[in-house]
């Protein structure tokens, strides 16, 4: 089992500064500058460069209030499809004008094109629930989240784009 977060992770996207801040470490966070961003009816999408990774070009985050979820998608520096994993977060989102505050319920699902779905992060999410980090309340959304989408997915044939189609976020793969 994972050690106890002690923490809440909250990441902090500015749309005035085009920033996204994320927590590392106790007192220290991270701010990365946005590359690209939009708004549109289902949410925020967001793209950061990656310039120091060696194995990831970039990271496109969709923000997702309404359904309390962030899907986040790394894109390989090579440029074979098959490693491209997307990751759909249970989250609380909450929108103040142009900053966006993305609260991680640390549950989720990883997708890999061509393989099943597979629950993310469980043992993050077991230590925080035991530790007292995340309520019971914030663990039975959590969960509740990850079952839905499940279900969404497999509504959906395990087609990605066509579920998040259904969100109002469009098709994934063309970013």
């Amino acid at each position: 089992m994972s050690p106890v977060v002690s923490r809440r992770l909250v990441e902090v996207v500015d749309i005035r500064s085009a920033t996204r801040t994320l927590p590392l470490a106790p007192e220290e966070v991270l701010e990365q500058a946005l590359d690209r961003w939009q708004v549109t009816g289902g949410g925020l999408r967001t793209t950061v460069l990656s310039p120091d990774d060696p194995f990831v070009l970039a990271e496109t985050c969709w923000y997702v209030p309404e359904h309390g979820l962030r899907l986040r998608r790394r894109r390989p520096r090579h440029t074979d499809a098959a490693d491209v994993t997307t990751e759909i977060g249970a989250v609380r989102i909450d929108v103040d004008d142009a900053r966006w505050r993305c609260t991680d319920l640390l549950l989720g699902l990883e997708i890999v094109d061509g393989r099943p779905a597979r629950v993310a992060h469980h043992a993050d999410f077991a230590a925080a629930v035991a530790g007292g980090v995340l309520s019971a309340t914030d663990a039975d959304e959590a969960m509740s989240t990850v079952h839905r989408v499940l279900g969404e997915l497999g509504e959906a044939r395990h087609d990605l784009d066509a579920w998040t189609g259904s969100l109002g976020i469009g098709s994934l793969t063309r970013y």
